[in-house]
């Protein structure tokens, strides 16, 4: 990068710095909200929670980075669209799911 694009970087940042500070917003941090991995999460879109307090696919063993609803719901839907068509909600979803989770020993379920 040139002197001038990180010039320019450093004043957004700075201007940004400082209107947060003066208008005596904090930014949100999503630490604080005390997000809890919800069971039912496990059944419903076939998520764990990991030792990390994160929750992990059971499909493809891929970490979310919160424990949000909407998030678990959009990988699901998104990445592993056959699995929710070979098995709908209800009992055959279910031993899918336990089936997952006897396969991943390495994981633990909060």
């Amino acid at each position: 990068m040139n002197e001038k694009a990180i010039s320019f970087d450093q004043k957004i940042i700075n201007i940004t710095s400082a209107v947060s500070i003066a208008s005596g917003k904090k930014k949100r941090r999503t630490e604080e909200e005390n997000r809890e991995f919800n069971q039912d999460w496990t059944e419903s879109f076939a998520f764990i929670c990991n030792t990390d307090g994160l929750p992990t696919c059971l499909i493809c063993h891929e970490k979310l980075a919160h424990n949000k609803k909407s998030n678990l719901e959009r990988h699901f839907t998104t990445k592993h669209t056959q699995f929710a068509g070979k098995y709908p909600t209800g009992d055959a979803r279910k031993k899918a799911d336990e089936e997952l989770q006897k396969n991943n020993n390495s994981q633990v379920s909060c």
